[in-house]
């Protein structure tokens, strides 16, 4: 080979060289992804977000975020942000293209203003109003998500055996616990959920989905709009957050 070919050649070489680095980079996603309350569906500003390499983004007033150069396949996301749970997502990406999405992270109210969070419960209040009115009458057992959160429930169960006058009875055999009324243990309370009466309900029903619990140990104190045949062996009514954005 004489020196003229090879100067001839090098460049050639180094732009096949240029080029298959071009191909390769060219082989990763743009992730644009927006933050919001799981409940309310508001976008989510200052949010930290961590991809699985490392890079780390900040969401806009908009909640919205852009992460490109994203490797294709299976990668994880973190989201994390004051007030809220953090959030770890897996995605599945395709090896290049664009890929929009969006995250929920819920509420907790953890190291935010008292002012804050009642403004988010107010937010909240048309949903759950008639819960609201019946706790402000206080004719029965009463227990809040806030209530709920601070005290660090696990389960439905947990929560209940805190209530005077209700007793979380346990079936061996079974394998199997449920809420009795102390002044009825012969038999089962009525449960609603969302309003709808239903036959069964685990007490190991994780709580972080709860918004309220109102528990109703007697005729005496069960409203009207929950009575019923069984209203003798009392009512236990529970309240579930909706979360569209999941």
């Amino acid at each position: 080979m004489t020196p003229t070919r090879f100067l001839y050649m090098w460049p050639l070489t180094a732009l096949l060289a240029l080029g298959a680095q071009a191909a390769a980079s060219a082989q990763t996603t743009t992730l644009r992804g927006r933050v919001v309350d799981s409940e309310l569906g508001n976008p989510l500003a200052g949010a930290t977000v961590r991809t699985q390499a490392g890079a780390t983004f900040s969401t806009d007033s908009f909640g919205r975020f852009e992460a490109a150069g994203v490797a294709g396949g299976h990668t994880e996301i973190r989201i994390e942000l004051i007030g809220y749970t953090s959030g770890d997502f897996v995605l599945t990406l395709p090896a290049s293209g664009t890929v929009q999405a969006e995250f929920a992270l819920d509420f907790t109210g953890v190291n935010l203003p008292e002012i804050v969070v009642e403004a988010r419960a107010e937010q909240l209040m048309p949903r759950y109003l008639d819960f609201e009115r019946r706790r402000d009458r206080k004719l029965g057992a009463f227990l809040r998500w806030d209530e709920l959160k601070k005290a660090g429930f696990a389960s439905v169960g947990d929560a209940l055996r805190t209530v005077r006058g209700v007793r979380i009875s346990c079936v061996q055999e079974a394998f199997e616990c449920f809420a009795v009324m102390v002044r009825t243990p012969n038999c089962q309370p009525t449960w609603f959920i969302d309003g709808i009466e239903v036959h069964s309900f685990h007490e190991n029903t994780p709580i972080r989905d709860v918004y309220g619990i109102e528990v109703f140990r007697g005729v005496g104190e069960i409203p009207a709009e929950f009575a019923g045949s069984n209203a003798a062996c009392g009512v236990i009514a529970m309240w579930t957050k909706s979360r569209p954005y999941r």
